[in-house]
């Protein structure tokens, strides 16, 4: 089963190939993956391989984004980025890839935070407000700035469920 975020795109083949089921991926998706070790699942996106044989997990590959990230809900997956060497990841690891630096690391969190849109929920716990906005444009299919950069790095937590862009946008004020 797969969960298309806003502005995100999937491209599969009508039938895949013997040994494999390969799709790509533009923008964010939430997988849920039926085991078949004699035909691995693999998410491809632009900078990035994930290879599942049966799991949850979620993948962060915008086009206009400088990183890409993936976050494991359950099971296991294999991760190949670019030149690097393969990386085996657990549930609750997530890892993030600078496309600019070329570095990326794995770091432990709640997954939930990251795949809580499938529920209509964004969750934010102690995020910079330029990453708040971020998500909150990605949703609501808007451009949102932060013009006060004194205010970029200031950490929000809040969790916004059904709440319309004009009242997000209230209680972030407040």
């Amino acid at each position: 089963m797969v969960w298309l975020n806003a502005g995100s795109s999937l491209k599969y083949p009508a039938v895949f190939l013997p040994g494999e089921r390969k799709i790509h991926l533009t923008g964010e998706a939430y997988f849920e993956v039926e085991s078949d070790v004699e035909n691995p699942f693999i998410v491809e996106t632009d900078h990035l391989q994930v290879r599942a044989t049966g799991t949850a997990f979620n993948v962060e590959a915008y086009s206009i984004d400088s990183i890409v990230s993936v976050t494991m809900v359950k099971g296991e997956i294999n991760v190949l980025v670019e030149s690097s060497p393969e990386l085996l990841m657990i549930p609750g690891e997530r890892f993030k890839y600078n496309l600019y630096t070329m570095k990326g690391g794995v770091e432990k969190t709640d997954p939930y935070k990251w795949y809580a849109w499938i529920d209509g929920r964004m969750v934010f716990r102690d995020d910079p407000l330029e990453y708040v906005f971020k998500r909150i444009g990605q949703t609501f299919n808007i451009d949102v700035s932060v013009k006060d950069t004194s205010i970029a790095k200031h950490l929000y937590r809040a969790t916004f469920e059904e709440e319309s862009l004009d009242e997000i946008l209230r209680l972030l004020q407040m």
